[in-house]
């Protein structure tokens, strides 16, 4: 019997032979990765997503994703770390108002919801992600502190009530900015800028009354 003839396999075309491979675009693919693994972290959570469910949400080999992120702390270090690039970048805009910070983080993370709300409610629990609610913490109580900060002359009494306040309103922070991001708190945009810049202004009132500081300083030429 003459043996049958195979159909020819369906493989990627890779170039005629004697020519190079066409080139990859690795900021694509990259750019890519981080879209799904967004994805597959809001969905099965920072602890327990793995490379290959990121890997199985692309259709490609694990190995793909290894080439361009070499572990889940890659990966994790590179989605956090833009974002908080990117807030910080922003904090150096001049100043909007009071209320006006919140307004700014609530639009930012609009562009990617699901990413913002990884690093406010889920990063903690995660090992990988944990420094970067760490990070995101240390950096907003910088941003904070300024609101609240204690004149040169200041007693030391003073200075430890200024940065006790400040310390103390990050998780506020926080929670207003998830809050705002899910649409969870009943308020539109304006009311909820009004709100949390009332809010503002009454705490520094109060911050700098407890430290026995008057007048009231006119507030940092940036921030919110």
């Amino acid at each position: 019997m003459s043996p049958v003839a195979k159909a020819p396999s369906a493989s990627t075309p890779r170039g005629r032979p004697g020519q190079p491979k066409p080139r990859v675009d690795k900021a694509a693919r990259g750019l890519a990765v981080l879209e799904a693994a967004v994805e597959v972290f809001a969905e099965k959570g920072l602890q327990s997503a793995t490379m290959q469910d990121v890997a199985d949400r692309m259709g490609v080999a694990k190995i793909l994703i290894y080439r361009l992120y070499p572990s889940r702390q890659a990966l994790i270090d590179a989605l956090f770390g833009d974002m908080l690039a990117r807030i910080e970048a922003d904090s150096g805009r001049p100043w909007g108002g009071y209320g006006s910070s919140i307004a700014r983080l609530v639009t930012m993370s609009r562009a990617n919801p699901k990413l913002a709300l990884l690093l406010l409610r889920d990063a903690r629990g995660a090992p990988e992600a944990a420094v970067w609610r760490a990070a995101l913490e240390d950096l907003l109580t910088r941003l904070i502190e300024p609101f609240v900060a204690a004149p040169a002359q200041a007693s030391d009494k003073a200075r430890a009530t200024c940065r006790h306040a400040a310390r103390t309103f990050m998780p506020f922070v926080i929670e207003a900015w998830a809050a705002g991001i899910e649409d969870s708190d009943g308020m539109d945009d304006e009311t909820r800028t009004r709100w949390f810049g009332e809010i503002v202004r009454a705490w520094r009132e109060a911050t700098y009354a407890a430290a026995g500081l008057s007048p009231l300083p006119l507030p940092p030429p940036h921030g919110g």
